[in-house]
């Protein structure tokens, strides 16, 4: 077993020169981008045929029919534990309460000086959803894509996730579609999946726009199709952040790493802390119970690709997070609120011992689809903003425009555009 969250040395360091080097340790991008446009080609010139060939290769699962019919989503739903379906439906309920605020406030209007400004939301006609599968069956991913999508009134909703060896799509993601009133669901993941919803197949309707959570292949291709089809982000593989002081409880510290390292050996785990004792602590819990959890050479991997960071104080510990910009940051120090306002770039900020990585993950109602590998600078995770354009409309009086016209003048001769003033006082003149 290599070296759990190994010490690295931040005092004093860039932090962008940091970032770099510790990223590198996870996963390097450019390695396998020539490998996941060959698969995106062959995908755009064999369809189907190349669907079926690719989850051969890849998931070691012949498959028939690339769609998933309805009467084999309802026979797989019946052998769902019916306390999966429960919380399936309650986190779901969470996840609208949350969105439904946002979608709510996007509508509105409002008198100015003369004029009506209204804006109204209108969705997408079709949305493609990426559910991981292989390591784990993520049914709450498709709550948190194809039930915001659904949320936001999107006509067609795709879900497209990798199958079992026996070409099967689990159950428990299929429940979550059903549940979601998901419109397609196909037997497909990986990078050939996206080509697919990019560019259709025989099989595949191409959708306006591509989401969700992913392994390295999936989302790079993501990005590779951005080109051609609207995407959400770079979204997995996944990240977290932890940050403590003196007062933090090693152990939640130590399994809230633990926990989210399960999900691969390309997850990105760090624990970041300006308490030196506190750091030995966090490691030796974490190294502790990585020998003994399930999963744990997932586990182990990705803990031996993270870092432990002792910094000088608590302003070099934020210089270093906001250069990395996390998936998640969970701020377990004494004043969690204190230190957040500090932050300025993550995708979820958690404050506290008592809103853990996992429970926003599952039912706190915040999506967890979030941007990786440092994007969360540029924006945030997953909502029914993706899924909707809004529509504006003006509605002006004649004393309103006519109030403007002297604003409107000094800025289109401004421009070298007079007819845009003249088109204007025509109104005004006989």
């Amino acid at each position: 077993m290599s070296e759990i969250l190994p010490p690295v040395d931040a005092d004093g360091e860039d932090p962008q020169a940091f970032v770099a080097k510790v990223r590198s340790r996870v996963r390097d991008q450019t390695a396998v981008e020539a490998d996941v446009a060959r698969i995106v080609e062959r995908v755009r010139k064999g369809g189907d045929k190349a669907l079926k060939e690719l989850t051969s290769e890849f998931d070691r699962a012949k498959i028939r029919g690339i769609r998933v019919e309805e009467s084999e989503i309802r026979s797989a739903v019946e052998t769902v534990d019916p306390k999966l379906l429960d919380a399936l439906r309650y986190s779901l309920n969470r996840i609208g309460k949350t969105q439904g605020q946002l979608l709510r406030r996007l509508s509105y209007s409002y008198v100015s000086d003369g004029f009506v400004v209204r804006t109204e939301v209108r969705p997408l006609e079709s949305v493609g959803c990426y559910i991981p599968g292989g390591r784990a069956a993520y049914a709450s991913s498709v709550l948190m894509t194809a039930g915001v999508a659904k949320m936001s009134g999107v006509g067609r909703v795709v879900v497209c996730s990798p199958p079992t060896s026996e070409g099967k799509v689990s159950p428990a993601i299929l429940a979550a579609a059903i549940i979601c009133g998901v419109d397609e669901v196909y037997r497909v993941g990986g990078a050939q999946s996206i080509a697919a919803m990019a560019y259709g197949t025989e099989s595949v309707k191409k959708v306006q726009k591509i989401v969700g959570p992913g392994g390295l292949y999936a989302s790079v291709a993501k990005r590779l199709v951005s080109r051609d089809v609207p995407i959400d982000f770079f979204a997995g593989p996944t990240e977290l952040v932890v940050v403590g002081d003196e007062s933090t409880n090693a152990k939640a510290a130590a399994w809230d790493l633990v926990g989210q390292a399960e999900h691969g050996e390309e997850t990105f785990c760090a624990f970041i802390t300006w308490d030196k004792k506190m750091a030995e602590k966090v490691r030796a819990e974490v190294g502790r119970l990585a020998r003994g959890v399930e999963r744990r050479e997932f586990v182990q991997g990705a803990l031996g690709r993270g870092f432990t960071a002792v910094c000088k104080d608590e302003r070099e510990a934020a210089d270093l997070i906001n250069a990395i910009a996390p998936e998640h940051l969970e701020i377990l120090a004494r004043d969690a609120r204190g230190f957040a306002q500090n932050i300025d770039n993550a995708g979820l900020v958690l404050l506290g011992e008592y809103a853990p990585c996992a429970a926003s993950d599952y039912c706190v109602g915040t999506d967890h689809v979030i941007p990786t590998d440092g994007y969360a600078k540029l924006r945030s995770g997953l909502s029914v903003l993706d899924f909707v354009r809004l529509n504006w409309t003006v509605e002006g009086t004649k004393s309103g425009l006519k109030a403007v016209l002297p604003s409107l003048e000094s800025l289109a001769m401004a421009e070298g555009l007079p007819n845009h003033f003249r088109s204007v006082e025509s109104r005004f003149k006989r």
